[in-house]
């Protein structure tokens, strides 16, 4: 236990980055009545509907709110769709739809969005309300609000993590005791425990901020109540149906899938029920989680639309009865079981598999002993439940990642482990010829299947811990047109700044003129992935200040694959050469552009072809190799970053070849030069098979060539990836771009297929 506690705690501190829905899990548990961000100001919320006409925000409120609906509805003939109420609370849930373009907001509103603030502490109506459209039950949401709400206005991955932890510690345990229990005593479970607790499957679970580490509680502990019933023959008293009843109804409102493993087991213990001819102990297991099923949809009646009729659901239905793909999403899935819980191909796994069921059945025939019908039975309320989750789930779930089998991860590992413990018990009696062969078969699962050697458990790395920005950075955050808001995947990083506006790229004209931030104020322009940043960023940038301001580019990076661009607010210049002038077409100038190549953004970078001098000459802005401080990043010679007016760069060192990450930014022949001199006084490069040195000026050229390239080629060209990072190969050195292009592809270059 200790062990494993130890092992969460490092890929907690490892985990640096967020899946878009774990920032939805903090939101809905702890936003005040709103499931998800939404982009503009709300004239009517769901939270003002709640003080007018809900729960309030005490008890003398509700009461008073109560009294006051019932006289509405009474004067209304009780008819509550044509109700004040009902009008008004329509038009709080319009005001919440995610679909507005938005205003400029605080970023305490996507802090409130993420942490409890101090007057929604304890709101578990609030988390309710969330939940009711949600495609999942509330009940882990509700732990996490009651820890939040011990730290209000506070966000830490932490709050998610710790629970996560608890709960896989206690699944742990549960696990080791049913295994000790029903399957072979201590030692069997302790192997069992451990080579889950230990494994990658364990660790991501814990490491992932959503219901999955609760599920996989009760999944555990709804085989724990069915072998417990087991073995006392189906005689069962009131503690044996109560834990039987919180496993149940605890796994359904953790999450709806968890209803397939209830059915599966439900079906193996009433078919041994029937084998064994206990009909009266079968009626009450059958009207007991009848009532606990029916307490489940009354506790939470939003279940039946969600898995009905939400767009989940509906696929999730669809999937199950297609056939189409089936295989293969039996195959992905089975390498995402078999990776994380053994750490072993899958193959083998499947090999392990059938010479275990093989052996066991035979030595069950051949070394009969007493109990054996019970063990059979006791495999199958274990085996038979987790063979039909995977296969119905594989087929069912929308996305084939880790997430969903998360829960049936711990009987992969214990199903092997209890096989070999079996086999060998059976094949000698002597203790100390077990003891080998369980060593020689287990230490190697426990060794593979081992987080720290399958690596990367830190779930969804996108570095969201990491992003840093200066105190008091306002933020755009720029979307396509007709997508759905993922700013959400940056919550963090917007309640980071001091105020916000999320904009869809064709309607962000509403923001013209709106940013009145003093001279010397930062703001951070996100560009998403799926708009271009170039022309119509620059003209957004340029609309957004008064007339007496102007923004200009300090640098420029690449975040998620977004872009971020980073301004100063300046006072605007009426020079003569247009150093801070309106922004052209072009966001890094022509040659000869006057403004010492500030180009037309009038950002005044120096970047323009042209260099800093408007007459064309190509000055460039280093003076020496040292200019743009060269690091090793990782510590390994591989990985680096240097800067160059005032932007990051990344570069990376692969045997005898560098290549320069986002290269086409960068147009000035003498700072390529410059660049290639440091690359090369950090690791040095030969030219080919030969024993002469690759020189900063043939680099340089080489670099040119890809700039070129990627100058000419049209939006949308396949070839756009290729051009954008120069790879200086040293068997480039001489060749021409059409000679390395037909190197690259081994065809004669033919424009037709370069445009």
């Amino acid at each position: 236990m200790v062990a494993c506690f130890a092992l969460f705690l490092y890929w907690g501190f490892r985990k640096e980055g967020y899946h878009v829905d774990e920032m939805y899990m903090y939101g809905t548990a702890n936003s005040e009545y709103l499931p998800f961000m939404h982009m503009g100001v709300q004239e009517y919320s769901v939270k003002d509907w709640m003080k007018e006409y809900g729960a309030g925000e005490n008890p003398v409120d509700l009461f008073r709110n109560l009294s006051k609906d019932i006289s509405i509805l009474k004067a209304n003939g009780w008819d509550i769709k044509g109700s004040e109420i009902y009008s008004a609370y329509s038009r709080a849930r319009e005001c919440s739809n995610d679909i507005y373009t938005t205003t400029w907001m605080s970023g305490q509103a996507y802090r409130d969005y993420i942490a409890v603030s101090p007057d929604n502490r304890f709101n578990y109506i609030s988390v309710l309300y969330n939940f009711r459209g949600d495609n999942h039950p509330p009940l882990y949401a509700l732990l996490l609000h009651t820890i939040c709400s011990l730290f209000p206005g506070v966000y830490s991955k932490w709050f998610g993590l710790g629970l996560n932890m608890v709960i896989g510690l206690l699944a742990i345990a549960l696990l080791y005791r049913t295994v000790e229990r029903f399957f072979g005593g201590k030692d069997t479970a302790l192997m069992a425990a451990a080579l889950y607790g230990l494994s990658a499957a364990a660790a991501i679970t814990a490491s992932y901020i959503r219901m999955y580490s609760l599920v996989t509680l009760m999944v555990i502990g709804m085989a724990y109540a069915h072998l417990n019933l087991a073995s006392k023959g189906w005689e069962w008293d009131k503690k044996d149906k109560r834990l039987l009843v919180f496993f149940t109804l605890g796994g359904y409102l953790s999450q709806y899938y968890f209803v397939i493993y209830a059915f599966a087991i439900a079906m193996v213990s009433v078919f041994v029920m029937l084998f064994r001819k206990k009909f009266s102990a079968l009626f009450r297991y059958i009207l007991t989680m009848c009532i606990t099923g029916a307490a489940g949809i009354a506790l939470w009646p939003f279940s039946l639309k969600a898995v009905f009729k939400g767009s989940r659901g509906a696929e999730s239905i669809g999937g199950f009865f297609s056939l189409e793909g089936t295989l293969d999403r039996l195959k992905a899935m089975l390498y995402v079981l078999v990776h994380n819980t053994l750490g072993i191909p899958e193959w083998l796994f499947l090999g392990i598999a059938v010479f275990l069921t093989a052996t066991g059945l035979i030595l069950l025939v051949f070394r009969k002993r007493y109990g054996d019908r019970y063990r059979i039975e006791k495999t199958m309320m274990v085996a038979v439940p987790f063979a039909v989750y995977f296969v119905a789930v594989s087929k069912m779930i929308p996305y084939l990642v880790d997430r969903y089998i998360m829960c049936i991860m711990p009987w992969c590992g214990m199903l092997v482990v209890c096989g070999v413990r079996f086999c060998i018990r059976r094949l000698t009696d002597k203790e100390k010829a077990q003891w080998i062969l369980s060593a020689v078969c287990y230490l190697p699962l426990l060794l593979c299947s081992n987080s720290l050697i399958v690596g990367n458990c830190e779930v969804y790395a996108g570095r969201q811990e990491c992003d840093s920005i200066a105190e008091g950075t306002d933020c755009v955050y720029i979307l396509p047109d007709g997508w759905w808001n993922e700013s959400a995947e940056d919550t963090l990083l917007l309640s980071k700044c001091r105020d916000t506006a999320v904009v869809f790229e064709g309607s962000a004209d509403v923001l013209a003129g709106t940013y009145d931030a003093a001279v010397g104020s930062d703001l951070l322009m996100v560009v998403h992935r799926g708009v271009e940043a170039g022309d119509n960023v620059a003209a957004i940038a340029a609309a957004l200040t008064p007339a007496d301001t102007v923004l200009e580019e300090a640098s420029r990076e690449s975040v998620r694959s977004n872009t971020w661009i980073h301004y100063k607010v300046k006072e605007r210049s009426t020079d003569a050469a247009g150093r801070n002038g309106a922004y052209g077409s072009d966001a890094y100038g022509t040659a000869g552009d006057a403004g010492n190549g500030a180009g037309a953004d009038g950002a005044g970078n120096g970047y323009g072809a042209g260099g800093a001098d408007g007459d064309g000459e190509n000055v460039g802005i280093l003076k020496t190799a040292e200019d743009i401080a060269l690091t090793d990043t990782d510590g390994r010679g591989r990985n680096y970053r240097f800067v160059y007016g005032d932007e990051g760069f990344k570069a990376e060192f692969n045997k005898d070849t560098w290549k320069i990450v986002d290269s086409y930014r960068i147009i000035n022949s003498d700072d390529m030069m410059i660049i290639c001199e440091a690359l090369l006084k950090e690791h040095p490069v030969y030219i080919g098979d030969s024993e002469e040195m690759r020189t900063p000026a043939d680099m340089a050229l080489e670099w040119t060539e890809h700039n070129m390239a990627y100058a000419l080629l049209p939006d949308g060209s396949e070839w756009l990836s290729h051009a954008k990072d120069v790879d200086l190969d040293p068997y480039d050195v001489g060749k021409s771009f059409f000679e390395i292009y037909e190197d690259r592809t081994g065809k004669k270059f033919n424009p037709g297929d370069f445009l």
